[in-house]
């Protein structure tokens, strides 16, 4: 690897660079050290400075274990992360498959981001339903098995409310009646219980 790396005693990659960034041997990934991001980088700043100088893919390495990994989904080109002290041989294998086309993310990282992407998702697709809050929160208590009444109680409406926002429930779930509407709930309640919360 043409790229500046101290290794530890371990054979880890070290944290402590000459540079805040390197370029790996295919001369098209930039790394770019966890250390200088918000101080001397950020995602504008990179996206130029890889469009001006020709790098396909961004790699970010010596991140904290408990970093933030959620706020790195979105720069640019971002092929690969790698926490501190990851084992250089584990680091050049990751460089290779980046440079094969693949990704590198710790599981932990992937696993972060795809719950938010199917958080999102589920979020989504409640909204694609054009459920109201407070149809929402009907359709939440009527699923958690409240009557009508109780409904109406809980939410400071009338019953005849209840039922008004029932209908319009049902037209936008595309269900008949309270048991494919409860049917539906079954199927999404995750859904319901964050739109609702």
């Amino acid at each position: 690897m043409d790229f500046l790396i101290n290794k530890n005693a371990d054979d880890s990659v070290s944290s402590v660079l000459i540079h805040p960034y390197c370029v790996a041997s295919d001369d098209k990934t930039l790394l770019l050290n966890y250390d200088s991001l918000d101080t001397l980088t950020n995602r504008e700043l990179i996206s130029e400075f890889m469009k001006a100088h020709g790098y396909h893919h961004l790699v970010i390495f010596n991140m904290p274990h408990r970093a933030d990994a959620l706020s790195l989904k979105d720069w640019p080109k971002l092929k690969g992360l790698f926490y501190k002290n990851t084992k250089t041989d584990i680091f050049e294998q990751g460089l290779q498959e980046i440079k094969k086309g693949s990704l590198w993310f710790p599981r932990t990282v992937s696993d972060k981001w795809m719950r938010e992407m199917l958080e999102t998702e589920q979020k989504n697709q409640i909204r694609s339903n054009n459920l109201t809050f407070k149809e929402s929160k009907v359709l939440h208590l009527l699923s958690s098995g409240a009557t009508c009444h109780q409904i109406a109680d809980t939410l400071f409406i009338s019953e005849a409310t209840v039922r008004v926002h029932l209908h319009k429930i049902y037209q936008k779930i595309n269900v008949k009646n309270k048991q494919k509407a409860l049917q539906w709930c079954k199927r999404n309640i995750n859904k319901i219980n964050k739109l609702a919360g």
